[in-house]
């Protein structure tokens, strides 16, 4: 969070004659919350996310119009695609965290921590 923080204010805040302090307010809240909300770093799918968010909040203050090519229409697509993004990035974290659960499991095992049973038990869960 700090070195998301730190890069954003020198990037755009430091040594700058003039800002736009509420379009760079937004961008720091956005940066920030998918940041510590995803763990996702600045790269495509940062920005693939940031683009669906400003859709989003878009379509928020339009009129509940859903027809196509409508502001409203553009930020239900936008919230689709959000949570598209999200399950996977989830179901990614999720396979990731376990799998180091089950090295953790392992280890048990072999140096005998825990009763193999129990461990055995708990990797058939996990799978």
């Amino acid at each position: 969070m700090h070195e998301t923080t730190r890069a954003h204010f020198e990037q755009f805040w430091e040594k700058k004659d003039e800002i736009k302090a509420r379009t760079l307010l937004k961008k720091i809240t956005l940066s920030l919350a998918i940041d510590l909300f995803m763990s996702v770093e600045e790269g495509p799918k940062f920005h693939a996310l940031a683009h669906d968010m400003n859709t989003y909040l878009a379509g928020y203050f339009a009129l509940p119009l859903d027809f196509l090519g409508t502001t409203y229409h553009k930020a239900t697509l936008a919230r689709e695609k959000m949570l598209h993004t999200l399950d996977i990035t989830i179901r990614q974290k999720r396979k990731a965290s376990d799998s180091i659960l089950q090295i953790f499991l392992l280890f048990c095992i072999n140096f005998s921590l825990f009763p193999k049973n129990l461990i055995t038990f708990t990797i058939c869960c996990l799978e």
